[in-house]
């Protein structure tokens, strides 16, 4: 899936509000609701899903595109998850211009407030 300003440089105008549930639907992007779900198996450790999707997407999308897809929604949410461990916040500038991409999308309801201070 692409992010929201690689999304608009590549002239497709995906919807982010489909990652918080906030709507349904694929994002405007190519196999979004595909991505999604692999997306979710992979953050909610449901390996199953994750196995099931894999063999889906080898046959949907090919195989090193499923390959990308499960590496970025890996890679994604482990540096997330060690950032908040380690009490890393998000720096002043990026808090600042991502304000009204986070409350477009609602992300601030997935962390606590000390998530947001630098």
């Amino acid at each position: 899936m692409l992010l929201r300003e690689s999304s608009e440089k590549a002239g497709q105008a995906a919807d982010l509000n489909v990652v918080t549930g906030r709507v349904s639907g694929d994002g405007h992007v190519p196999n979004g609701t595909y991505l999604l779900a692999l997306a979710e198996a992979v953050a909610r450790w449901q390996w199953d899903d994750v196995e099931r999707l894999r063999a889906l997407g080898i046959d949907q999308i090919g195989p090193q595109e499923t390959s990308d897809a499960i590496l970025v929604a890996a890679g994604f949410n482990g540096i997330t998850r060690v950032a908040d461990a380690i009490g890393i916040r998000l720096d002043a500038r990026t808090a600042n211009v991502s304000v009204d991409f986070r409350a477009e999308t609602g992300i601030d309801d997935f962390a606590p407030d000390e998530k947001w201070v630098a």
